[in-house]
């Protein structure tokens, strides 16, 4: 709840401020070398010809000042020790007529101007300067007066909000992995690489958008500045001369100079000054200038304040030869004598007032030196980076609630049903896996089934106790983590619940996820963990899907058909196929008491393709031509009829094809193209791929199905029966990285029963390859002498020493039927020994008897916790259905 609550002030704050923090930040960047730019575009200004006679003493300098100057006061005057360095004088504003607003050239502080140090020659005007003050202007506030201060001043705070937010919200739950948590992975892609480049990035620069944020607030608020001063024991300085009323300060964050600052001109850091002062007492700076040498040890640069009135004391402001920053000013304080009266250094200061005279340096990040700057400047260029990527995800995230709340509105409420109903449970991070849950729902109502759907985060332990069958769409946040919404459901799942016993329960899981991740569909694991756990037995193996493949999604629609009883279930995204021609189609299996089991081939003419043992080939495919007539015939229509379909030009005959048959009863179609029109495409069928690319073709071991009323199956009855050698198969290869080998010679154990012999078979074809023979099989089936399937090939790599054992299990060949999983247990010891030895165990076939058995020899020989580690490995793999 409090993770919702933080995350809902995260974007409200990023949606509101996030284009002012971008302004703020750019302009900010702009002005994080804005001395060393004007000196760069102004050589002959802010910087001069060094001369070998070198520069005039101060008292001369003045001298030639007032010659070059006359009508004109200098009231300050600043020299530096680099030779190259112009000086530069304040000469204090004219009079101004009563009530005039103003103060002549350089405001009310007077004019600053640079002075050839060593002529005192009154040098030009600076070039960029103006761009400079009005980027400051917009930086401090948006160049709107005081409503834009406030505006920038509301929106700093709303920084420091958004960053400690941020870190709250994107701190691990689990042990933090320091290296993952701060390494950016450009592999990602689509929301996960906004999300990557709006946390990841957001975290190096999050201590700097903090102390940028609490030093920028000093010059937004004087209730800020005030309360900084007194917790550091500061006493408060005077506001530095008038400003226009309603107007902020003139200075921007130099108007108001804590402790240590030194005056500034353009080109150099340190408060612009400029005291308004008439006659100027008459000291022999002459005589004092060498006081001040002897007293300061050495300076880089030195303000003379010009004495005004009758005043018998000089006050020179400098900074020592090697400065803490530029903000490190000692003040010497000499009277007429040459004697000290004051003598103030930074380094003596106490913390707090340091501190205090650090405020600029700690915000423009030269505190810490050139790579502070530069390091602040990078910082502050990234801002509009997080106003972009905010948005972005901000809006994804609305679409996606939009199009939950779409999927959501078909569901209607179900016929009453003694049944129980099927809950479908979600925990969405972004809007993704609520879509899914509720188009999972509405597939299983229209196929007739009753259908709950609920939150994860307001599921009752009750009601799950109670479920008999039970869909959780889950996604992961981050690495491995929960949802926010679900994170009260994952502890109560690492709490031992009364209410938490599932044995009657029979469940699936879809987990979403990211496979650049490291804990890849992470919750949806744990979830699955967590439920077999409790007793709950699982309807099919988890269905991980990375970034919302559409091929794993079409291989979830297939279990929610099969859980239905109706497999016709049309696709929610089409497969994009590609021409596939049959070239050979053999009977394997002739006289068995089975169905017909055929093995197939199939090629790409001129073309070739890549795949990897353990991938997965989707067919298209297509209805005989008795049951297309009997469907025209009905409808009477001609199917030599052209239609427009896909943006394809096609006759009906071949769209009804490949289409799912319409009841002419209730949907009478009054011309070809109407019924062209609502047609929607069969559902993929999937069939393991039994060879690998090497062999240059794509083979499949399919068994033929019959349905109750006598027909065949979609899929098999296509690609055994109606279609002849020759015919053009629509196919698309579809990766299933969950079942890829291991890339070395790791042992293998490859167990599986009937037609799940051809994805075992693809990995043995690639370990033989490879020169890898610690491989071990373990098939079954119904007869050996029918159906042993690719007998010779399997005889041959086991002579050939590529076949390290061989365990087989034909159920009809004895009284007692006997299966893989008998011989797995029978030869337990040795299942052990390979594991030890790190074999990888493959399982592939039927879900029902062959998987479950299988998964408890194992658990009884090596442990459930065991198991399950060798799973998280990847080296405990099924492709089962």
């Amino acid at each position: 709840m409090l993770k919702s609550v933080w995350f809902q002030i995260h974007w409200f704050l990023g949606v509101t401020a996030g284009v002012v923090l971008a302004v703020v930040g750019v302009t900010g960047a702009m002005l994080s070398f804005e001395n060393e730019i004007l000196a760069a575009l102004n050589p002959g200004i802010i910087t001069v010809q060094a001369a070998p006679a070198g520069p005039l003493a101060p008292d001369q300098l003045l001298a030639r000042i007032r010659a070059n100057a006359p009508g004109k006061t200098p009231t300050a005057l600043m020299v530096s020790a680099d030779p190259t360095r112009a000086a530069r004088v304040t000469f204090a504003p004219p009079p101004q007529p009563a009530g005039a607003a103003g103060g002549g050239p350089g405001g009310p502080r007077g004019e600053n101007r640079y002075v050839s140090p060593y002529d005192g020659t009154l040098l030009g005007d600076v070039q960029g300067q103006a761009f400079f003050r009005f980027v400051m202007q917009v930086h401090r506030w948006l160049a709107a007066g005081d409503v834009g201060k406030q505006i920038v001043g509301a929106s700093t705070i709303g920084l420091i909000v958004l960053s400690l937010s941020g870190l709250y919200l994107r701190w691990p739950r689990r042990a933090l992995d320091w290296r993952n948590w701060l390494r950016l992975d450009f592999g990602r892609k689509g929301r996960s690489f906004l999300w990557e480049l709006h946390s990841v990035i957001g975290t190096w620069v999050l201590p700097f958008y903090l102390l940028a944020s609490l030093t920028g607030l000093y010059w937004s608020y004087d209730w800020y500045r005030g309360a900084l001063f007194d917790l550091t024991g500061t006493p408060r300085p005077a506001q530095q001369g008038p400003r226009p009323a309603g107007a902020p300060p003139a200075g921007g964050p130099q108007a108001v100079v804590p402790p240590g600052a030194a005056p500034a001109m353009p080109g150099e850091r340190g408060p612009r000054e400029g005291r308004e002062a008439r006659n100027a007492a008459p000291l022999d700076l002459a005589a004092l200038w060498p006081a001040f040498q002897r007293e300061s040890g050495g300076y880089s640069i030195a303000t003379v304040r010009l004495p005004q009135g009758n005043a018998q004391t000089l006050t020179i402001t400098y900074q020592p030869v090697n400065p803490a920053h530029e903000r490190a000013n000692n003040t010497l304080v000499l009277d007429a004598a040459g004697q000290v009266r004051e003598h103030r250094r930074y380094d003596d200061l106490p913390a707090g007032q340091k501190l205090m005279g650090s405020i600029f340096p700690l915000h423009s990040g030269s505190f810490f030196g050139f790579a502070g700057t530069l390091l602040m400047m990078i910082a502050s260029l990234l801002m509009p980076l997080f106003a972009v990527t905010g948005w972005m995800l901000y809006l994804d995230r609305r679409k996606k609630k939009r199009e939950a709340r779409a999927a959501a509105a078909p569901f209607g409420t179900a016929p009453l049903s003694e049944a129980a109903p099927v809950l479908v449970a979600y925990a969405s991070q972004t809007g993704t896996a609520e879509r899914l849950a509720w188009q999972s729902a509405n597939a299983l109502q229209a196929a007739g089934l009753p259908v709950m759907v609920a939150s994860l985060a307001g599921l009752a332990p009750e009601a799950l106790a109670k479920a008999k069958r039970a869909l959780f769409v889950v996604s992961t946040f981050g690495e491995g983590e929960p949802p926010d919404a679900a994170r009260a459901f994952a502890r109560r799942m690492g709490a031992r619940n009364a209410h938490d016993e599932l044995a009657n329960l029979d469940y699936g899981v879809l987990a979403l996820g990211d496979r650049s991740f490291s804990r890849f569909c992470g919750f949806g694991a744990d979830l699955d963990a967590w439920l077999r756990t409790h007793g709950a037995t699982p309807l099919f193996d988890r269905v991980e899907v990375d970034m919302e493949d559409a091929g794993a999604l079409r291989h979830w629609q297939q279990h929610l058909g099969t859980l239905s009883g109706r497999t016709t279930l049309p696709d929610w995204s089409q497969p994009t196929y590609e021409d596939w021609r049959l070239v050979s189609r053999r009977l394997l299996n002739a006289g068995s008491a089975g169905l017909p089991t055929f093995h197939l081939a199939l090629e790409r003419d001129g073309k070739t393709a890549s795949w990897a043992a353990g991938d997965i080939a989707e067919i298209g495919p297509r209805l005989d031509p008795e049951t297309v007539r009997r469907t025209l015939e009905a409808l009477k229509l001609d199917g030599d009829a052209p239609v427009v379909h896909g943006g394809q030009t096609l006759v009906l005959r071949e769209l009804l094809a490949r289409s799912l048959q319409p009841d002419a009863q209730d949907h009478p179609a009054t011309s070809a193209q109407a019924l062209a029109d609502r047609l929607k495409p069969l559902p993929h069928r999937e069939y393991s791929i039994a060879s690998i690319p090497e062999d240059g073709r794509l083979e499949l071991l399919v068994r033929q199905t019959r349905t109750p009323e006598g027909g065949y199956g979609l899929g098999s009855g296509w690609l055994t029966r109606h279609a002849a050698e020759g015919a053009r198969i629509a196919l698309r290869i579809r990766s299933n990285p969950a079942f890829h080998g291991p890339d070395n010679g790791r042992p293998l154990i490859l167990i599986g029963n009937g037609t799940g012999l051809a994805g075992l078979r693809a990995h043995l074809k690639r370990r033989v390859r490879a020169g890898h023979d610690a491989n071990w099989l373990i098939f079954g089936e119904r007869s050996q002498q029918h159906d042993f399937y690719f007998r010779d090939e399997i005889t041959a790599w086991q002579s050939a020493g590529a076949l390290a054992r061989l365990d087989l299990a034909f159920s009809r060949d004895q009284a007692e039927p006997v299966y893989v999983q008998h011989r797995l247990k029978e030869a337990g010891a040795e299942v052990v020994r390979w594991i030890e030895d790190g074999a990888s165990i493959y399982v592939c076939g039927s879900l029902q008897g062959m998987a479950p058995a299988v998964d408890q020899v194992l658990s009884e020989r090596i442990g459930t916790e065991a198991l399950e580690q060798l799973a998280a490995q990847r080296r405990y793999c099924r492709d089962v259905y």
